[in-house]
């Protein structure tokens, strides 16, 4: 699917299932997609991981003590917004291979659409609460086996063209320049963050009134 073509939908989502923000991001898209009578067309996007406040030394200079300090207000910002949405987030910080993972995603969106979002609901959740490798080939098997999406069809793809079209699909998003998720391709626009939210309801309900600020 080429850049153009995934312009063409009404509503783009790209996340990583590393990133603590962009399971933050994964349900409320889904409620405002179904707000407004739309699908979301669900990607996976390679980011660089979170990185975790480094350790007070005597001798961190001013941009040392600010990343901290930023690290740990982004830590706040996530716990805040887990629990109201009832998240289980046991490390902010892992860093796992997302690579099998996100060949089961992109499976389960060609093959089983219709199963996409209860994957994505369910790998999200099992990995932040530590219970889904998603570097294992077996273990992400297993989930899309327990999603009813054709276990031994995946593995089959998996060996053949599967690896192709991850290829051919992530070279396309590194040409939107986005290294953070979770991002929002909505008609013409890119947004990177969970904040675009109000923009991206206006712009999908056709720009009635006055733009959200």
């Amino acid at each position: 699917m080429s850049v153009a073509e995934l312009e063409k939908r009404r509503l783009s989502v790209l996340l990583d299932i590393r990133q603590p923000q962009a399971y933050l991001a994964l349900h409320p898209a889904a409620a405002l997609a179904e707000e407004c009578g739309i699908e979301v067309n669900w990607l996976p996007l390679v980011v660089p991981p979170l990185l975790a406040p480094s350790e007070p030394r005597s001798d961190d200079d001013r941009g040392v003590k600010h990343r901290r300090h930023r690290a740990r207000a982004i830590a706040r910002e996530i716990a805040t917004y887990a629990a109201v949405q009832g998240l289980v987030i046991r490390d902010y910080y892992r860093d796992a291979d997302p690579a099998e993972l996100d060949l089961a995603w992109l499976w389960v969106r060609e093959a089983y659409p219709e199963r996409l979002f209860p994957f994505l609901a369910e790998a999200f959740r099992a990995y932040w609460a530590r219970e889904l490798e998603i570097s294992s080939v077996d273990a992400v098997a297993s989930l899309v086996d327990r999603c009813g999406a054709g276990e031994r069809e995946f593995q089959s793809w998996r060996a053949g063209v599967g690896p192709r079209k991850a290829a051919a699909l992530a070279e396309e998003l590194q040409g939107i320049g986005v290294a953070r998720a979770p991002c929002y391709l909505v008609e013409d626009e890119v947004f990177v963050g969970r904040q675009h939210l109000a923009m991206i309801r206006w712009i999908l309900a056709g720009r009635q009134g006055p733009g959200p600020i």
